[in-house]
């Protein structure tokens, strides 16, 4: 069985506002973790908009600090709507984060995904059958994720070889992955045409049943455990995040380990552990 994780839940009252505790030396003897949501460009909408509010509300039932990246559809959403907007602040006043989401042009080439629209390949390299979706640069989309609450730092950008001028300077951590063995990572530094950043992997919320506690019971302190969950995924099964809340709350019930993309890799980049 998983350790301790029968008995240790943390009870919030329903709508208040959680604030995570500082990037501190860690406690315990389990790798430090976060959690990343991804907001597809093809669901940006008042009902998903509702998934997302559901899953934060969770989340802090078991203070598990949020990375939430969004795609510019979603950035251009909330900043049109000012209620969405007053939430999202309130989501970086509890201690949740906000961030870049971009599905690339050259990558969704290779793999079951929507392109959402940006790129900084010049349009006319572009295939002409995709040339009626583009909406701009990726300093474009830039605008509309420096424009949301909070301090744009962080991204999963899933850039192939030929979208590698899409990265903007600016983001100085990056996620990516999806595969089990990619919860576990290190942090370690990556160049897109000159811009540096740190980055980790994470690992798609759905696997196989007990996978993820048993491949974080085996993880040594000095790695960076990373789960990533779309808001579709939650609205299809809310349990499988529920149960996944409630085993990281079991394994460090102060909250010390669980931190934000953001405030995770600073802590690795200022003291190199």
């Amino acid at each position: 069985m998983f350790r301790g994780l029968i008995g240790a839940v943390l009870v919030i009252p329903l709508g208040a506002i959680v604030v995570f505790g500082s990037p501190s030396e860690c406690i315990g003897d389990g790798p430090r973790s976060c959690f990343v949501v991804h907001c597809e460009p093809t669901n940006a909408s008042d009902g998903m908009f509702l998934e997302l509010e559901k899953l934060v509300e969770l989340a802090g039932r078991f203070s598990v600090p949020l990375t939430i990246y969004f795609t510019p559809q979603w950035a251009e959403m909330i900043l049109a709507d000012p209620q969405k907007l007053s939430v999202a602040e309130a989501w970086i006043d509890a201690g949740h984060e906000v961030g870049a989401h971009h599905h690339a042009y050259w990558a969704t080439k290779d793999r079951a995904a929507t392109w959402d629209g940006y790129t900084n390949t010049s349009i006319l390299d572009l295939e002409e059958m995709d040339r009626d979706s583009y909406l701009g640069t990726m300093s474009d989309a830039l605008d509309l994720w420096n424009a949301l609450p909070g301090e744009c730092t962080s991204g999963c950008l899933g850039l192939d070889e030929g979208d590698r001028a899409d990265w903007p300077c600016t983001l100085r951590y990056e996620t990516y992955g999806h595969a089990l063995e990619e919860a576990v990572s290190t942090p370690r530094q990556v160049s897109y045409e000159g811009c540096v950043a740190w980055a980790i992997t994470h690992a798609l919320i759905i696997q196989p049943q007990g996978a993820l506690p048993e491949l974080y019971e085996s993880t040594s302190f000095d790695r960076i455990f990373c789960v990533v969950g779309h808001v579709y995924n939650f609205e299809e099964d809310r349990s499988r995040f529920e149960f996944w809340f409630r085993f990281l709350q079991s394994q460090d019930p102060a909250g010390d380990r669980r931190r934000t993309v953001t405030r995770l890799l600073q802590a690795w980049e200022n003291d190199g552990a």
